[in-house]
């Protein structure tokens, strides 16, 4: 099973990019709810999110094929849209949750890594909340961790203690929207190209 998760978690793009994100241990693998109870444990601001981010992208798309005639029009939508995006981020702000608060290091549609010093178990589910803050989007999903890497603790003694051992954990999506994996998928893209603008602008400016 860990090899097929493995081949599913690189059948996407993955960006090295980090995102904040909250990561609850659901237990044994076996024990993970089924699709229908998944759906029901969604918090009803990521169905919101998620909907909105949709409508969005069906709205704008028609409005790109027509030019600059319809630029005024495509302008003022844009600034709503904004509007929209801002009252989100705010409200699934409020979803972060402290006490669960992880770094990913990395993600794309298959699942991402994320670091912790917390010992997670290899092949049990866990819950997943993924922000992305500068798409004002977040994705609600269940997950599995199919591998785990120990990351050595530097040589150094901090206020008399020794270093805390901290572990890489990857994590691929098994309980997830389509439409949220997309949302995903198109956070990876959007991160991407603003990545490779910067790059190109730092090469001009040499």
């Amino acid at each position: 099973m860990t090899e097929q998760d493995l081949e599913l978690f690189s059948e996407y793009f993955q960006l090295e990019h980090q995102i904040p994100v909250n990561i609850k241990d659901g237990g044994d693998w076996d024990s993970i709810p089924t699709m229908d109870q998944f759906e029901a444990m969604i918090p009803t601001p990521y169905k919101i999110a998620s909907e909105m981010k949709g409508l969005e992208q069906t709205m704008l798309r028609p409005l790109r094929q027509l030019g600059d005639v319809i630029e005024p029009l495509a302008e003022y939508l844009k600034a709503q849209s904004r509007k929209i995006d801002l009252m989100m981020s705010y409200i699934l702000q409020g979803q972060d949750d402290d006490d669960l608060k992880f770094q990913a290091s990395s993600y794309g549609g298959g699942g991402f890594v994320f670091q912790s010093e917390q010992v997670f178990t290899l092949n049990n589910w866990i819950q997943c909340k993924l922000f992305f803050n500068e798409e004002a989007a977040a994705v609600f999903c269940l997950g599995k961790i199919v591998e785990v890497e120990t990351i050595s603790p530097d040589e150094d003694i901090v206020n008399n203690e020794p270093p805390a051992t901290s572990y890489n954990y990857k994590v691929v999506f098994h309980r997830i929207r389509d439409e949220d994996r997309e949302v995903v998928v198109r956070a990876s893209l959007h991160q991407q190209s603003k990545l490779l603008l910067n790059k190109t602008k730092q090469r001009s400016n040499k």
